[in-house]
């Protein structure tokens, strides 16, 4: 099984003890992914100060454990330095990058064809709910151009959902989002274009916050709100063919965050 994991560089501390504690990566193919150097390609999550160090990254060579770079912002300047010297630094084999803009893909393909390339959950707000002829279509042409889409979870369970490549998804573990929230796309564009601003983020994490008055993720983890796995619908999707999926947690303070690998990471 394929096993993507948040916090690459932000959670190291976290992740190298949970790793050594382990070693699951000697069970899995497992790949770490951040966004690191406040770089403008950044989505997601609001760029904070976080940064890559040698000894990080090869403590996760040295185990075989690949690093992906969240480069998901929709606005791409292709000669961003910070963007560029991050594509030549992690530009091996077994290294991927999670990203949304087309131009991007064709030059990554075309000067970086190390990478493996995964379409981000933060670009498939316009799918129809539910799965309708137009949304396959969609997801289809995503398949043709990416090695991997994480697709929206009011899709995963979707009875027309099998009709895709299974081998093709990467199935969020934890998406603690509401169900089809009206604020979905609107909200992933803001935190992109903070990150385009390039100025002090200190007060500024709070964009990533739910903008539903009232919802708390923390409550509805495995409820009818939040869209959280559980175990036995993880099954269903491993049987069904789904291989690859994905915790996320960037912005989870330290217990938070050790809690998720904890359930989600334990087999």
């Amino acid at each position: 099984m394929n096993l993507v994991i948040a916090g690459a560089f932000s959670k190291f501390k976290e992740l190298s003890v949970f790793f050594l504690e382990n070693k699951i990566y000697k069970r899995n193919k497992i790949t770490v992914y951040d966004g690191i150097n406040e770089c403008s390609w950044n989505g997601g999550r609001i760029n904070r100060k976080v940064y890559w160090s040698q000894s990080q990254i090869d403590f996760y060579y040295n185990r075989d454990i690949g690093i992906g770079l969240t480069f998901t912002n929709h606005e791409i300047n292709i000669n961003d330095k910070v963007g560029l010297s991050l594509l030549d630094k992690f530009h091996i084999s077994g290294n991927k990058i999670i990203l949304i803009n087309d131009h991007l893909r064709e030059f990554i393909r075309k000067n970086y064809p190390y990478y493996r390339l995964t379409y981000s959950v933060t670009g498939v707000g316009h799918i129809p709910i539910p799965l309708n002829d137009e949304a396959l279509d969609i997801y289809k042409d995503l398949e043709a151009k990416y090695d991997l889409i994480v697709p929206r979870m009011e899709h995963v369970f979707d009875v027309r959902f099998k009709e895709l490549d299974q081998s093709k998804y990467e199935i969020m573990l934890n998406d603690t989002c509401i169900y089809n929230c009206p604020h979905y796309t609107e909200h992933f564009m803001a935190i992109a274009t903070q990150n385009l601003l390039r100025r002090n983020y200190k007060g500024h994490e709070e964009i990533e916050e739910c903008w539903i008055d009232g919802y708390d993720f923390k409550k509805s983890k495995n409820g009818k709100h939040g869209m959280d796995l559980c175990l036995e619908q993880i099954r269903v999707l491993q049987k069904q063919g789904i291989n690859s999926f994905k915790l996320s947690g960037r912005e989870l303070n330290s217990e938070e965050f050790v809690n998720e690998l904890r359930y989600y990471a334990r087999w």
